[in-house]
């Protein structure tokens, strides 16, 4: 029964530690749950408290060293590399610089952590039988998880219902039979008693799981406090850096937590990840070849993602926010150098094929084997440590391509066959009308660039399609990504317009990869030295497209509406101008008068002329004075003339032309209150202004969404842009002058 009961306790234990393979870095939980059967098996076979202490702590540095040292177990050198590394940690432990520890120190610490938690919980429920406590301990811990954190606990939750009220009712009967004593009792009669709980638990929660459920009436409680309500009976998210990509669609909400900011000379994307693997339903990676790079800050990147292009060379100096830290080396253009980082002992695991820089904690040494003729011998090598490590700061120099629209429009299709294999992949499913909308959209184009423009210009400026990302459906079971967006929904974000512009130039034979990481931001401020404060955000995670072209490499381009593409581009083709025909054949009058004629037309003109002169001069007088007259009364009106001419403009303007409406009126107070003095910005015009305070709000209103439009490049949802419109109306309305 104690045996029973410690394994239903080992069933709980692990539904606290599988969280950590989604929310952390942890990729491997075997060496924890090995402890964990460890501590409760040495409790249940020992009953000396103080051997079964020396045996767990044996088992933790067992499996210490068993997962960091390549030296035999008996060898005393691990030790001490183990004590030296403790003496330089303990004090980081104390400033709470957990990231700042090596991993053999962490991974000790969270040994004896396990070590003294799980051996108390032994006691507590397997000798003390209190264990109803830990049941609903569990139960809160995964609906919290379940409810806050990308975690999905479920199954957890009910695979901890069950082991927990067994584990419940095992230790009733332990407790009965202290109680009562089994003197001569059957030693199956407390199997047969286990058995009527079983059954009961086992088809309460079955039922309860398997059967029909009405959909909710009432919106997630949790969700709606927070702001992340759903719309269209689909979950929101938030937006943001995910290495998931799996699974494209559905709603997002904004999230503003700040990830890094930036010191740069040049305002670009910052590339994180590409992927190569369209499912139908988000993208994969195929075949990757990684490269370890166990010092950084002396290497230099010289794969090129471009080349035979013209560039810019690009320093950055990226400072990561502490809660929002990546283990990710994101970069602007092509990274060459990266010759400044925090942590000190950060190594690269670097993603040659997909140009992914992920930083790792230090350098572990493993033994690997060699065939030297018939022998097998090993060798110790130094590769980067399995734990990641989340970055504070780095500098990184790059370089970003600047197109050539000559260069780019005299390239032709000639693909390397390995190029064609991996980035012209399509799964079997995908709809054909897919690749007929693509032949359509091209037909007029003849080479891959102008294809890759026209596919592009039609997704942005089209009018086809809606940027959207809360009323954004999830596509059905068996329905395909694209083929969604591009027929059904009409309607999406950054993954739904990229995917669609790799997939349609796939469809047609041009080479291309899905990418992600982080628009270019907003520029919030400059150095003395001329170069530019960014701030990016997680709402600035982004994805766009990477276009293969002959002899030059992988190009950017950016598919979504609302979006400004940051690539530079020089349009330096040479148009012929068509000459326009000259007219010589004028008609000419074949009757040619006579003189007599040719003197009394000269009388005439003459008299003519007289006349006219008069009555010319006595028109011009009268005009002159009618335009004075006006041109004084105009004067005098011209602030209410402009008022209402502004107000005009203001009310023909379509309701999605915000920025042109907004500026119209900030021309109306300039003109009509108060000059916005040179260097000026938005917010210090409105604070300076004298107006009363309800005009105030609204325009405060009014220039928080300009700049969220045109510094965020995003456009204005439906509720936001009825308000605005509705204070522009009123606004200009009670402009007097």
């Amino acid at each position: 029964m104690e045996w029973l009961a410690g394994f239903f306790l080992f069933i709980l234990l692990r539904e606290w530690l599988l969280p950590l393979t989604e929310l952390t870095d942890t990729s491997e939980l075997t060496p924890f749950l090995l402890l964990v059967a460890g501590v409760l098996l040495v409790d249940l076979l020992l009953e000396w408290r103080w051997l079964g202490l020396l045996l767990k702590l044996g088992g933790g540095f067992y499996l210490l060293h068993h997962t960091f040292f390549a030296t035999p177990l008996f060898d005393t050198e691990w030790l001490k590399d183990v004590y030296s590394r403790l003496t330089t940690d303990i004090p980081l432990l104390y400033s709470q610089n957990w990231l700042g520890m090596a991993p053999v120190s962490r991974s000790l610490l969270f040994y004896l952590l396990i070590v003294l938690l799980v051996s108390l919980l032994s006691y507590l429920i397997l000798q003390q039988r209190q264990g109803l406590w830990f049941v609903f301990m569990t139960e809160a811990y995964l609906a919290t998880l379940d409810t806050f954190m990308p975690y999905d606990a479920d199954g957890g939750i009910i695979r901890s219902l069950i082991a927990g009220f067994l584990m419940l009712a095992v230790l009733h009967f332990l407790a009965m039979e202290r109680l009562a004593g089994s003197t001569g009792r059957n030693k199956f009669a407390y199997w047969k008693s286990l058995l009527a709980p079983v059954l009961i638990i086992s088809l309460s929660v079955g039922i309860a799981y398997s059967a029909p459920k009405k959909e909710a009436s009432w919106p997630d409680p949790i969700s709606y406090f927070m702001g992340n309500g759903s719309e269209g009976g689909n979950s929101l998210k938030k937006v943001g850096y995910d290495n998931n990509d799996s699974q494209l669609g559905g709603p997002f909400v904004q999230d503003e937590s700040l990830v890094f900011t930036a010191t740069t000379n040049e305002k670009y994307y910052w590339r994180g990840d590409s992927k190569d693997i369209y499912t139908g339903q988000g993208w994969q990676k195929g075949d990757v070849n990684y490269q370890a790079i166990l010092e950084p800050r002396n290497f230099s990147w010289d794969d090129k993602l471009f080349s035979n292009i013209e560039t810019k060379t690009v320093d950055a100096m990226v400072q990561y926010k502490n809660s929002e830290k990546h283990a990710i080396i994101f970069y602007e253009g092509q990274l060459t150098r990266l010759p400044k980082y925090a942590p000190q002992n950060a190594t690269i695991q670097y993603d040659v094929t997909n140009k992914h820089v992920q930083t790792h904690e230090g350098i572990v040494t493993i033994a690997e084997s060699t065939n030297a003729g018939k022998s097998k011998n090993q060798k110790l090598i130094d590769v980067p440590n399995p734990v990641l490590l989340k970055m504070f700061s780095y500098e990184a120099t790059s370089e970003v391509p600047i197109i050539s629209e000559k260069h780019f429009l005299n390239l032709q299709s000639d693909f390397p066959f390995s190029i064609e294999q991996q980035y012209l992949q399509l799964p079997d499913s995908l709809p054909p009308r897919v690749k007929e909308l693509a032949e359509k959209v091209t037909a007029s184009a003849k080479t891959p660039y102008e294809k890759v423009r026209a596919v592009e210009q039609y997704l942005r400026s089209s009018g086809e399609y809606k940027y959207e990302i809360k009323d954004v459906p999830v596509p059905k079971e068996g329905q395909d990504f694209v083929d969604q967006f591009l027929f059904d929904s009409k309607r999406g974000y950054c993954d739904h317009f990229s995917t669609s512009m790799a997939v349609m130039l796939r469809s047609i034979g041009i080479p291309t990869r899905w990418v992600k990481g982080f628009a270019p931001g907003t520029e919030t401020d400059t150095t003395e030295t001329g170069k530019r404060i960014i701030e990016v955000r997680n709402k600035d995670a982004h994805s766009w497209v990477e276009v293969y072209f002959a002899d030059t490499g992988w190009i950017p381009f950016e598919a979504t509406t609302s979006f400004v593409s940051p690539v530079r581009v020089e349009y330096d083709v040479n148009q012929a101008q068509e000459e326009q025909p000259v007219i010589n054949n004028l008609p000419v009058d074949r009757e040619q008068p006579n003189a007599d004629d040719r003197l009394e037309r000269l009388e005439e003109d003459e008299n003519t002329g007289n006349i006219t002169k008069r009555i010319s001069s006595s028109y011009f007088l009268i005009s002159f004075v009618i335009l004075l007259g006006v041109a004084v009364v105009l004067w005098r009106k011209r602030e209410r003339l402009m008022i209402w001419w502004v107000r005009k403009q203001i009310a023909t303007y379509p309701e999605d032309r915000f920025i042109d409406k907004y500026s119209k009126l900030l021309f109306l107070y300039e003109k009509i209150l108060m000059n916005r003095q040179e260097g000026e910005t938005l917010r210090e015009y409105v604070k300076r202004l004298s107006v009363s305070g309800d005009v105030r709000q609204d325009l405060w209103y009014l220039t928080n969404l300009y700049e969220q439009i045109h510094y965020g490049f995003k456009e204005v949802e439906g509720k936001a842009r009825n308000i605005a419109n509705t204070i522009l109306d009123r606004l200009s309305q009670q402009m007097k002058p």
